[in-house]
Order: C-alpha cells, then structure tokens, then sequence
C-alpha cells in the first residue's frame, strides 16, 4: 500500500469530529451537485455532504394513500448553467422487493409528475422529463410519486424500487452515476431498511468502479475519510459491500489510497 500511514491515520483524527448517524429511511433532499464535469447525488447531514445512490421514500407522506412527494431535489446555487433544464430518466422497470431480492412487478405503475408533466414508470425503462433550473443555477423541485395499477387492484403493501438517473440540457454536464429510491407502500420500517439494505449491497456497490470514492472525485483520499466517517454506522459509508460503515470500511479505504483505476 503506498500511503503514508501516519498522515493517513492523522486525517482520520481530524475528521472524527464529523460522526454522525442518520437515520436510513429518513425523509430529505437529495443533494445535487456537480463533480468532474458530472451530477452526483448526496445527502446532507450534520456533518456536511455525504455522497449517497440509495434513498427512501414513504407513500401516504401527504396523508394521500399511495402518493408522496419525497425525497425532493436540491441543487445549490450554481450547480447548473443560468437557462438550462435539469431532469431525470428510469433507467430500469419497476421492481418489488419480496424480502430477499427484487422481483419484476406485474401491474403497478408509479407516475412521477410535475404540473402537467408525467412519466409512468412501468416494467421497462421509461424518458422522465426536465424543468427549468433557477436563474441562480440552483435547482429545487418535489415531485409527485403516486403508486397505482394497470389492471387489478394493488396489492394491499409492498416496497417497491425505482432505478433514475439526473441530467443537465447544457450538452456538457455527464449524467449522474443510477441512484435508486426505495417507496415503501404499508410495509414495517424494519421491512423498508432491509429493502435499503439491499439495494446498497447488490445494486449500488457493484455499480460504482471506485467505491473507496465517496466524494466523487476520481480519487481516494482525505475528504473521503471525513465522508466515511461522517456515515459512520449506516448504509452511507459502505465500501466493503457489507451493509455497514465501519472499521473494516476504513481498512479498504486506505487499501485503495490514490487515483481510482
């Protein structure tokens, strides 16, 4: 391992103060920021950005069965270029979580719209839509996520999974890196978290080539540590593939010290 070990174990001393533990199925924003000429998701905790794919959501939020409006979306001013759109796609069909994995779904559809905007997310990837950033370059939008059949009734409970990326219309900005929400439709909260801890596992860990990068930038080093340990205790941090940030997390970090492959 060519680091400097010493320098290394002296960032983690200096970032230990920026511990915290969110809540996994907690309602937020997912941070939009810009990262190596790409979008990336976060989520804003005590302890500043932590770079997060996986987030949840709770229908009947707005006291509405089968609809919600969380999480939303929150791009700093600056983010985006003055006169440009920022928009989502599905990249995959809807999916259920059946306790240990994902299943194909058969015939609920979850619509997510804006005003007079809508895209029906179904058993096949499907184009989503963008809206008008701010004049600033910020970006903040909720949508609404509403959860119904294309034939029968819907099944009383289920969890459900939704694959998305973000975008820009400036012809520069990349895509974001597949981020998924986790709905969660009269199912127990230790149901949802294991479906979140799932999806961290078997989706997004094997969907990201440098998982000791946490920040995004194209490198693994000291702001990764503060991310790390800023996730201490939940899905957030995981870089080993385990379910958890821990010390075993730390120890693949600094395995992987330097520009990612």
């Amino acid at each position: 391992m060519n680091i400097n070990t010493s320098n290394a174990f002296a960032c983690i001393a200096a970032a230990a103060a920026l511990i915290t533990s969110p809540a996994s199925a907690q309602h937020f924003d997912i941070t939009i920021t810009r990262s190596n000429g790409a979008l990336a998701t976060s989520i804003d905790t005590t302890g500043g950005l932590v770079p997060n794919r996986v987030f949840s959501a709770d229908f009947g939020a707005l006291g509405v069965p089968d609809v919600t409006d969380e999480p939303g979306f929150l791009a700093p001013a600056g983010t985006f270029e003055p006169g440009t759109r920022a928009g989502f796609n599905s990249l995959a069909g809807l999916r259920r979580f059946n306790g240990k994995s994902l299943e194909p779904v058969g015939d609920e559809r979850i619509e997510a719209s804006f005003l007079i905007l809508s895209s029906v997310i179904g058993t096949e990837p499907s184009p989503g839509f963008d809206l008008a950033v701010q004049s600033d370059g910020g970006w903040h939008r909720h949508l609404n996520f509403t959860l119904f059949s294309a034939g029968a009734k819907l099944p009383p409970s289920g969890i459900y999974v939704v694959e998305f990326e973000l975008y820009a219309t400036d012809g520069v900005t990349k895509p974001s890196a597949p981020f998924w929400i986790v709905f969660n439709d009269e199912r127990s909260e230790a149901e949802h978290d294991a479906a979140i801890a799932w999806v961290e596992a078997n989706l997004a860990a094997g969907a990201t080539p440098c998982p000791s990068d946490l920040d995004g930038s194209g490198e693994v080093g000291a702001p990764d540590i503060a991310a790390l340990l800023s996730a201490w205790a939940t899905p957030a941090g995981d870089v080993n593939g385990d379910g958890d940030t821990n010390a075993g997390d730390i120890a693949a970090l600094l395995s992987a010290w330097g520009p990612c492959p």
